[in-house]
């Protein structure tokens, strides 16, 4: 059974996961007539100096790029689940559910800055998770703070997040002065470094411009068809289920377990209210999948019959082979 085989921490589960995603990755390896990277136009200097030269010139190796990066994020999404506890056991279902929710759209799979940044704000997030345990909670707001800048450096409209950090420290109780501004300060530095550069080899309005077109720029928006009028409405009820669990649940659990587990509700809330602005399309969906992930693997650990679990995850995995062969 497909559930029972990847709800444990097995090294047939941790080599099965990988394999899977990979096989609903062969598409943007094989698929003809792709650009390298997708949602494509004036991205930020971080972008054109580090990955373009390398990445952009070869659909093989963006759309490597582009796995690699995808299992990364799923399996940090899967080191945060297990090393707060939020599942009954160890597991790497919610590497596999990342691994899904993000392989349907074929320009979601090929290589772009979202996928660059969703890592770094991921990271940034696990930063500030662990401030509760840390006697160096303004440090850790630091280092989160960081992390978002560098990836702000190459998908400047993620900036527009830095108030999930925010809200983040609030809920686990450690949001002091000190503690935002050192997140804060933590947030420029990599643009006071940028700048330091266009200062002494360039000329800063050049950044400046950079920055204010990528922040305003519209990547347009997605054609829906019958089958994204299925499927998206389908994962939304699955995340929908998933939310409802957890806040049923969330009276059972230890006190900082409710914290992170809010922590996963905001961050459902604010990636979704992000997407319903004019300035995002689906180019989002990396960032987007991070907190379905983790309620709907909620959902499925708390699912008394066995029967409707193992159904509902095949139902999940047969709706995302569908949706690459016909969105």
């Amino acid at each position: 059974m497909l559930y029972r085989t990847l709800h444990n921490n097995s090294l047939t589960a941790f080599i099965l996961v990988p394999f899977v995603i990979l096989l609903f990755w062969v598409r943007v390896f094989l698929f003809d007539g792709l650009q390298p990277i997708s949602f494509d136009g004036m991205s930020m200097p971080l972008w054109e100096w580090l990955v373009r030269p390398v990445f952009g010139q070869s659909v093989f190796w963006a759309a490597a790029l582009s796995f690699v990066l995808a299992i990364l994020i799923a399996f940090t999404v899967n080191r945060m689940v297990g090393r707060y506890g939020l599942l009954g056991q160890q597991s790497v279902l919610p590497a596999l559910i990342y691994g899904l929710l993000v392989s349907a759209f074929l320009s979601v799979q090929q290589l772009h800055t979202v996928w660059m940044f969703t890592l770094l704000f991921l990271l940034a997030l696990e930063r500030l998770m662990g401030a509760p345990h840390s006697s160096r909670k303004e440090v850790r707001a630091f280092d989160g703070g960081v992390l978002l800048g560098v990836g702000v450096l190459m998908y400047a409209r993620g900036i527009y997040l830095y108030p999930m950090l925010v809200i983040v420290m609030g809920i686990l109780r450690v949001l002091t002065f000190r503690s935002f501004i050192a997140s804060f300060l933590g947030v420029l530095l990599p643009f006071i470094l940028s700048a330091g550069y266009f200062f002494v080899f360039a000329n800063v309005e050049e950044f400046g411009i950079y920055f204010v077109l990528n922040l305003f720029s519209n990547t347009g928006q997605f054609d829906h068809n019958l089958t994204s009028q299925i499927y998206l409405p389908a994962v939304t009820l699955f995340t929908l289920a998933g939310l409802v669990t957890l806040v049923r649940y969330m009276p059972t659990q230890k006190i900082i377990t409710r914290k992170y587990l809010r922590v996963v509700i905001w961050l459902i809330l604010v990636t979704a209210a992000l997407c319903l602005t004019p300035f995002f399309s689906v180019e989002l969906t990396p960032l987007v999948a991070i907190g379905p992930a983790i309620a709907i693997s909620f959902w499925f650990d708390k699912m008394k019959s066995k029967i409707l679990r193992e159904s509902l995850l095949w139902l999940l995995v047969l709706g995302t082979i569908a949706a690459q062969y016909f969105l």
